[in-house]
């Protein structure tokens, strides 16, 4: 721990234990242990259907992070936050980057995994995947994060392919009041300023400031990397009411980073020099959200959101410039007592400005992109037990030109503690910049003598989008007052999966001295089938202690020409998990979580077993002391290997965190 993060800790500590305050605004989140398993079953959700829905009725594969949860975990980030979902695979690459997938084909850019933050899509339009450093949304405010295991695509569109991670965060009536918390350890130290209030008599507000520091993790060689981080974000929300039917929310951010990694690149203008080195990254980015809710006479409710982001990321000596503005429209309704329709429009434009890198260029360098788009998806009452849920979404997009993804959902409820679902859906990953666009320096391969040749793979203007064909049963259980189950399997297909095929090797005079090109290009010639399931389960041992169980399995069953690179299809076959909340006190807390992820053998990654532990004391209603050890098994490990665009992968490091948190 360093001199000043001590510092700061042992100053904060010393003014909230010396607090005489006892008035408590901002409510602090609900003990689970205290909730009932039927409660849990009724947790309302949102994303399966983009309309409030109870878990316990839903056809998908469905797991709830509530705000509990995650204080119950310690963790620091939502990356970690994630590890508890049965299915999701979180693999940390270095101090400031993540892997992280669901149900396979995991890498840097996830692109078969769509994240949202509060309804609006997250992610990088040159890759179609989500940096993971700037998604720093604090943690006491989110409510829950909503996983769906499968695709999304009818609801949520494009690159809902393997599943749907929704972070939802709180309104700002809930957050009321001020919130102070810092945390200091062995890599991590952070502070968090927060104050609610209201805005006259028809609406309330929310506004925080957080800083973030990270050191640098262990290179393989067991020395000091250099792609520590610290990160500073600032933001607002504002819920108003101005009628009864009307509501209005408005929500902004401003973030940046300053960050490291180490990286291997074939550098152009020296060849054949291959170098690694430490690269710097910059990260700015500002956002605003604007949702208005308005509720009709009869009944039906119709939303408007709008979101415009930018950002300018500098990272692998790519300077990218990125904006996006997104509108949304849908409308819910009862048609009679048998059909619940909701359907919506969409409208999406993306413009970047991407400059070359060390070994990566772009045609064109700059580029505007529009995405159109329609749903709409009928839940059909059949009898007072089953419902059928048929769907499309309807896409025209700058790459591929008109998709469909449609859905059909079959649910069952037998009895009240009993839910048996059938899903069958089709969904997409269309191109994006990555794929189309780039022109990379992949490797430099010795030809004998001083000769040698340049691996240069090319993108493909005419790509097709990947698709999928997917198929999954369930089935959810109280079964007993204290124990309940979930269980889900699937059968996926998958065609046109993007692979790089040789072409012909040609002679070129520079730059550099005379050499070959080996040149590769993308294509979508391969397919897959994969086929698993996931299992999870709380058991309530008594009052004080709960046990939540999770296995899953996943195997991918890959058919490419031998003449291809290898599709990224990464993922752990069995991944485990245990996690124990115990009530040692009515206000002391000692939280485990022990993780088993198996061997994946594309990165040659071998398995490895996690367990984190958390003491947490509340000292009293709005003082929280909590100490948090992470990866306690072993000193350092790997969790996921080098990245195909050269970011070099570190080990992860034992750790251990202490926390105050005072809400007043």
């Amino acid at each position: 721990m360093n001199c000043r993060a001590s510092g700061c800790f042992v100053a904060a500590a010393g003014l909230l234990l010396c607090s005489e305050t006892n008035a408590w605004a901002q409510a602090a989140p609900p003990d689970l242990t205290k909730i009932s398993l039927e409660d849990l079953m009724n947790i309302k959700v949102t994303s399966v259907s983009r309309k409030e829905q109870t878990l316990s009725t839903t056809g998908a594969a469905i797991f709830v992070i509530a705000q509990d949860d995650i204080q119950r975990s310690g963790a620091a980030n939502i990356p970690d936050v994630l590890r508890m979902a049965p299915g999701v695979d979180v693999a940390r690459i270095n101090a400031n980057s993540w892997a992280i997938s669901i149900r396979g084909f995991n890498s840097r850019y996830s692109n078969k995994v769509l994240v949202l933050i509060d309804g609006r899509v997250i992610y990088s339009p040159a890759f179609s995947g989500v940096y993971w450093d700037q998604i720093d949304v604090p943690l006491e405010d989110i409510e829950r994060i909503e996983v769906i295991r499968g695709p999304g695509g009818t609801a949520w569109g494009a690159n809902a392919v393997n599943g749907v991670i929704n972070i939802i965060t709180m309104t700002s009536k809930a957050t009321q009041g001020g919130l102070i918390v810092a945390g200091a350890g062995s890599q991590e130290t952070g502070e968090l300023l927060q104050y609610g209030g209201k805005t006259g008599s028809v609406g309330t507000y929310r506004a925080f400031t957080k800083y973030g520091n990270t050191d640098s993790s262990l290179s393989p060689s067991g020395a000091a990397a250099a792609d520590g981080w610290h990160s500073f974000h600032g933001g607002f929300r504002f819920d108003l009411q101005p009628s009864a039917r009307d509501k209005v929310m408005i929500q902004g951010d401003v973030f940046s980073a300053a960050e490291g990694q180490n990286v291997t690149a074939v550098l152009p203008a020296s060849l054949p020099a291959v170098a690694t080195f430490n690269d710097p990254i910059t990260v700015d980015s500002q956002d605003i959200q604007v949702r208005w809710t308005h509720t009709l006479e009869a009944g039906s409710e119709t939303s408007l959101n709008v979101y415009y982001n930018r950002f300018n990321r500098l990272d692998q000596g790519v300077d990218e410039i990125a904006k996006s503005l997104d509108i949304d429209f849908q409308h819910h309704f009862a048609v009679n007592s048998r059909n619940d329709v909701v359907w919506g429009l969409g409208y999406r434009v993306t413009s970047d400005l991407l400059t070359s890198g060390y070994n990566i260029s772009w045609s064109p360098a700059q580029r505007t992109d529009s995405l159109y788009s329609a749903f709409v998806q009928d839940e059909i009452t059949i009898t007072d037990t089953t419902r059928f849920t048929l769907g499309t979404k309807l896409e025209h997009n700058a790459y591929t030109g008109f998709e469909y993804e449609p859905s059909a959902q079959f649910v069952w409820v037998p009895g009240a503690r009993q839910t048996i679902w059938l899903s069958a859906a089709q969904a997409i990953r269309q191109p994006s910049r990555q794929d189309t666009d780039i022109l990379f320096d992949e490797a430099v391969v010795p030809l004998g003598g001083a000769s040698f040749g340049v691996v240069e793979v090319t993108g493909n203007k005419n790509l097709q989008a990947e698709q999928l064909r997917d198929y999954e049963a369930g089935y959810r259980a109280q079964l007993a007052k204290r124990l309940s189950l979930g269980i889900a399997a699937f059968r996926s297909y998958y065609r046109g999966l993007e692979t790089s095929e040789p072409g012909e090797s040609y002679l070129v005079d520079g730059p550099g001295p005379p050499h070959l090109v080996i040149p590769y290009n993308l294509i979508g010639l391969a397919h897959a089938r994969t086929y698993g399931g996931e299992a999870y389960g709380t058991w309530n041992v008594n009052s004080r202690w709960r046990l939540s169980p999770g296995f899953s399995l996943a195997e991918v069953h890959l058919i490419q020409s031998p003449s291809t690179t290898p599709v990224p299809v990464a993922a752990p076959e069995h991944q485990f998990q245990l996690r124990s909340a115990l009530g040692l006190r009515s206000n002391l807390d000692f939280d485990a979580a022990l993780y088993f992820v198996g061997r994946v053998d594309q990165e040659q990654v071998p398995a490895y077993t996690r367990l984190d532990m958390q003491l947490r004391w509340r000292l009293r209603k709005s003082l929280e002391f909590s100490v948090t050890g992470q990866n306690l098994l072993a000193a350092r490990h790997a969790e996921f290997g080098p990245t195909q665009d050269g970011v070099n992968n570190m080990l992860i490091r034992r750790s251990v965190l202490g926390k105050i948190t005072w809400r007043y």
